[in-house]
């Protein structure tokens, strides 16, 4: 087996691993993989980003309420720079996926292959990439930005 096939099942595995959790979510909740793709990938994900995108604004408030100084005003702002970033994000994604549900996966799985054809990796390595290393380091950071604020 060459390296282009190792790297293509090590790519294909965790994709399938989580499609095949979508289908058995969408199962239970009685929707098509279809539905339940663009409800968990965009919808949730998008709106649990955007909250924790949130956070840090959320804990530098909270911590105004203890002691304020110069240095937290100019940290707020920054904060609230922060959040209306994701928030401007998360709104782009519900107006560009806003149509009928089966509409909205396709429209996504287009834009997949167009980002997979300009990275010159497959559309499977993109769909990974995004949903779940992306969303992770993003989730991850402002966790711990959040976490900074707050010990400090």
């Amino acid at each position: 087996m060459t390296k282009k096939n190792w790297i293509h099942i090590i790519i294909l595995l965790p994709f399938m691993l989580c499609a095949g959790f979508l289908l058995l979510l969408g199962k239970g909740l009685g929707l098509t993989y279809k539905q339940i793709s663009v409800i968990f990938n965009l919808y949730l994900q998008g709106g649990l980003l955007t909250l924790t995108g949130m956070m840090p604004l959320a804990a530098i408030i909270w911590k105004m309420t203890e002691y304020t100084d110069w240095s937290e005003w100019v940290l707020l702002l920054g904060c609230l720079s922060y959040a209306s970033i994701y928030i401007a994000a998360f709104m782009g994604v519900l107006r560009h996926y806003h149509l009928p549900m089966n509409d909205a996966f396709d429209l996504c799985v287009k834009d997949l292959r167009v980002i997979s054809t300009q990275w010159d990796i497959s559309y499977h390595a993109v769909n990974l990439i995004i949903f779940i290393w992306w969303w992770l380091a993003l989730v991850g950071i402002n966790v711990f930005v959040t976490y900074k604020i707050v010990m400090n």
